[in-house]
């Protein structure tokens, strides 16, 4: 396994920044990712509460991809979500960073994975500053991150586990739910029939 940076695997690239007000449109040309359209929790994207505009682009902003990567940047918590079936036209607001990766030694949800975990975390913590009310990670920061490479292999096995792990956490929640309807229904009917 050998280490890479960031910055040495991948094009980093800030959203887009729009130079006046944004004003959604029905029918406009391109959707615009912000935080509200991501769970957090479950680092899915909610394609329903994207608005659409019709934005001015310049040849620095970039339409996602499949495969891309969003690091939110701005806030307390910075996590990572991986793009997929991504339609035509959409941006990622300025509040992220979207990681294109270039090299074929890394999996796509290996390394969005990776950003999640504990050791990129304390790192950005790190060198963003503490008791700042809204930190913010630069470029240079995320550039840097160590990324280790294991076998694709290694990488697959990963993520089918994480993937197993998201899914048993999933159950867990449905489970509980259940159990709570279950005894607050069993509560009502001793209620009812006393």
């Amino acid at each position: 396994m050998h280490m890479s940076t960031l910055n040495t695997i991948s094009t980093i690239q800030s959203g887009f920044q729009s130079r006046t007000n944004i004003r959604p449109e029905e029918d406009g040309s391109h959707g615009l990712i912000q935080i509200r359209d991501l769970d957090p929790d479950t680092l899915i994207l909610k394609n329903s509460t994207m608005i659409r505009f019709n934005p001015i682009l310049s040849r620095k902003d970039w339409e996602l991809k499949d495969g891309d990567i969003l690091f939110m940047a701005r806030g307390g918590r910075n996590f990572s979500v991986l793009m997929r079936d991504i339609p035509g036209g959409v941006l990622a607001s300025g509040c992220f960073f979207i990681i294109r990766l270039t090299s074929p030694r890394v999996l796509h949800d290996y390394l969005c994975w990776y950003l999640n975990q504990e050791p990129v975390s304390q790192y950005v913590k790190r060198k963003t500053g503490r008791g700042v009310h809204m930190p913010v990670v630069k470029r240079s920061v995320l550039e840097a991150i160590d990324i280790p490479i294991p076998s694709k292999d290694i990488q697959k096995k990963i993520i089918e586990l994480n993937r197993l792990m998201n899914k048993e956490q999933a159950l867990l929640v449905s489970l509980a739910e259940k159990r709570k309807q279950m005894i607050t229904h069993a509560c009502l009917n001793s209620v009812n029939h006393e």
